[in-house]
């Protein structure tokens, strides 16, 4: 599933390209992908596109927007026309034939045909939506009114992970960075990274924890998402940018998917185990 660094480069890269662009049709391929709670969406301009936790918003004129959750397998793919591409010199890669070597594919749910181009939402296990709401309901959503702070903000500090911690003493730490209503965005890559950052082993009880280590977990969710943004996200599986292009992160990481592998750092051989159902990273040295 597609975290924060992917979500934001999703965000940052559509920025780029539908700002001011309007909505000339929508094609719905799959009727389950797409919920609506108002009107027709033709001729609106897109005026904001912004992240909330892992749900991109896309605000549209008149106060409508979209927001979107990708789920495992959601692809956000723009399309210019080639007078658009050849005005503003884009140069857009589409490397995998079953998910953006020819769009539409057969994942695609839902075509919005844009003013200066073609917007692809890609979804091989259907678990990802699309839904059309007015503007001022969107934190009233379901999804987006249980989330937690983002880890950006000034809000997320040790005290606040601290607190938490406190209450969940019989919790692995693990857990409670993957708990979207604590703090959003971070999945399985990016607590087996932050914690490898932290020097913290992901099995440790939060009733195992000191304050110490609770503020190089804070310092750590933050460079390692800034991280994780920087290298556009972790492409693994399906999560392209909306260029097509996969992300880079994956030749960054320092555990995830390491297993068999030496530390980085200490040249330890990473070790794999199973958290909660997780497969989970870590150094045995770097993280006792």
């Amino acid at each position: 599933m597609p975290e924060l660094p992917e979500v934001e480069t999703v965000v940052r890269g559509l920025g780029k390209h539908l700002i001011g662009q309007a909505i000339k049709d929508i094609d719905i391929r799959n009727k389950d992908s797409y919920k609506t709670t108002t009107r027709e969406i033709k001729g609106l301009k897109v005026t904001k596109i912004s992240r909330r936790g892992k749900g991109v918003i896309i605000n549209l004129s008149k106060n409508v927007s979209l927001l979107i959750h990708l789920k495992m397998t959601g692809q956000l793919i723009y399309m210019p026309t080639k007078e658009q591409a050849l005005k503003k010199r884009l140069n857009f890669g589409h490397p995998t034939n079953d998910f953006t070597g020819e769009m539409p594919s057969k994942h695609t749910r839902i075509i919005f045909h844009l003013s200066g181009g073609t917007l692809y939402f890609n979804d091989q296990r259907k678990f990802g939506w699309v839904k059309l709401l007015p503007t001022e309901k969107t934190n009233e959503d379901s999804f987006i009114k249980n989330l937690g702070i983002e880890p950006f903000s000034k809000e997320f500090t040790t005290e606040f992970l601290w607190s938490v911690i406190k209450r969940r003493p019989k919790s692995n730490i693990k857990a409670t960075l993957l708990d979207q209503s604590v703090v959003v965005g971070v999945g399985n890559i990016y607590a087996s990274e932050i914690l490898f950052s932290a020097g913290v082993n992901p099995h440790k009880k939060n009733n195992q924890l000191n304050k110490e280590e609770t503020k190089r977990i804070v310092a750590g969710t933050k460079q390692v998402l800034k991280k994780g943004i920087k290298y556009s996200g972790t492409s693994i599986l399906n999560y392209r940018t909306p260029e097509g292009s996969q992300g880079k992160m994956q030749n960054h990481l320092m555990v995830y998917s390491r297993d068999k592998l030496p530390c980085r750092t200490c040249k330890t051989i990473i070790k794999k185990t199973q958290l909660d159902s997780r497969g989970t990273y870590c150094c045995p040295k770097c993280q006792r």
